[in-house]
């Protein structure tokens, strides 16, 4: 589709602007998951750059439009005026299908959004009228000014979407998202609150009579029949007694809870949890051994766990394990220069078989550096497997006494992308088995 230059400068301020920003990062930390509620994580900095926010999910029969989306609605209206853009233009750009680009995977959408979005109607059309003169437009048969009652207030709602959609791959590290947040609550040195009091949803939770979306790094895949919460939530408050609960609480993510909009689906899923026997990992433990490696032959994708002993304040002996995903380099496309990896540390004390915390974070490395942490050739590279991300980014804390290594276990497997959870199991010594719940 050929722009004009209006329309260009006005999608150019439009994006430059910080609304759009925190639209965007909203959005995607919104992340619907596939259908059954689970995401299947393949590749790196999926949640950084490359999932995407479904228009379609907002323009149902019963649509419900966010609000950091309503509350910049009006100035994005502004610009569109001040540009002088045509409306025909814009209905075009949001729901054409461009004859030179028929590949482009939005196309399939289009047709249910200007069916049931509320945006064009024809109120002298029957039914099946209708949808024949929406096919005709969004096919550039026919115009949608000329043909159409438009709803003008939504056509800005789509046009902001269709923007989310088509320049989603804004967000390019971990210091941008930081350089953005807000923290208001009282937070430890990781920038963590207290939420153990929190009433949790299936993506974010309600505190003090806001809601706030889950970090966007924070998988929400469920575990369980019709699960209210992701399955991460549900190992955590499996726990008993319960257990202290630390989170970002990012005011760029928090709405007031009566405003709240969820794009969760009823979905079902049958965990497929563990057997652990821990004594494997252990007594690697108690040999010292700091370094464990193991990897996939089929994927080249390689499980790292790192172990470092130390006494707390009073003494008592106690050890760090440290479980990190690496991506085999072999499957990442040029343009990538960071890579970002999962984390999950814990703290084991072996006199009482249990773990003090339990927390997961988000590393981040230069390409360059990761890839010389991947080949483990320290004499050659430089550069120790062990070496620590460019940048550590915390995500959620767990805290108690009685957080067993089979918690620890699970919360990993729930942590850990879909290709490690596999190869972390026969690093420790364990399998997943089919739940008989």
């Amino acid at each position: 589709m050929v722009l004009s230059e209006k329309l260009k400068n006005l999608i150019q301020s439009i994006i430059s602007t910080q609304e759009f920003w925190k639209i965007n990062y909203y959005l995607r930390s919104m992340k619907k998951a596939p259908h059954g509620g689970v995401f299947h994580i393949g590749y790196p900095n999926i949640f950084l750059k490359y999932y995407t926010v479904p228009t379609y999910l907002f323009f149902s029969p019963n649509p419900e439009i966010p609000v950091p989306v309503l509350e910049t609605a009006d100035k994005f209206r502004m610009m569109i005026s001040a540009e002088n853009v045509d409306t025909e233009e814009l209905l075009r750009y949001c729901l054409g299908i461009d004859p030179d680009d028929r590949d482009n995977p939005h196309n399939g959408s289009r047709m249910y959004i200007a069916t049931c979005g509320k945006i064009i109607a024809s109120a002298e059309r029957s039914e099946m009228e209708h949808m024949v003169a929406v096919s005709d437009a969004i096919n550039g048969k026919i115009s949608f000014s000329g043909n159409f009652d438009i709803d003008e207030e939504r056509l800005v709602f789509l046009f902001i979407f269709t923007l989310m959609e088509h320049f989603a791959h804004r967000i390019n590290d971990l210091n941008e998202i930081v350089s953005h947040e807000n923290l208001t609550f009282p937070i430890d040195k990781y920038g963590l609150s207290d939420v153990t009091d929190a009433d949790y949803e299936r993506q974010g939770f309600r505190l003090n009579d806001k809601y706030y979306l889950y970090n966007i790094f924070f998988d929400t895949s469920i575990g369980s029949p019709v699960a209210d919460v992701p399955k991460t939530i549900e190992i955590i408050r499996s726990v008993k007694p319960p257990v202290q609960i630390l989170m970002r609480c990012d005011e760029n993510l928090a709405v007031p809870y009566s405003r709240m909009v969820s794009t969760a689906t009823v979905d079902f899923q049958k965990w497929r949890g563990i057997t652990l026997n821990f004594d494997n990992i252990a007594e690697q433990m108690k040999s010292g051994k700091e370094t464990i490696v193991h990897f996939d032959p089929q994927t080249l994708h390689k499980i790292l766990v790192y172990v470092k002993r130390g006494a707390d304040e009073t003494g008592v002996e106690f050890y760090h394990l440290n479980v990190e995903q690496l991506w085999n380099p072999d499957i990442f496309a040029d343009a990538e220069d960071v890579i970002i990896t999962n984390y999950v540390h814990g703290t084991y004390y072996p006199a009482c078989d249990t773990f003090e915390h339990i927390d997961f974070s988000v590393n981040q490395y230069s390409r360059e550096i990761f890839e010389a942490k991947y080949r483990d050739a320290e004499k050659l590279t430089g550069v120790p497997i062990g070496v620590y991300g460019n940048l550590h980014y915390k995500i959620w804390c767990a805290r108690g006494d009685n957080l067993i290594p089979a918690v620890w276990a699970d919360l990993v497997c729930a942590s850990l992308d879909a290709p490690f959870r596999n190869i972390f199991m026969e690093t420790i010594g364990g399998m997943y088995i089919e739940n008989d719940d």
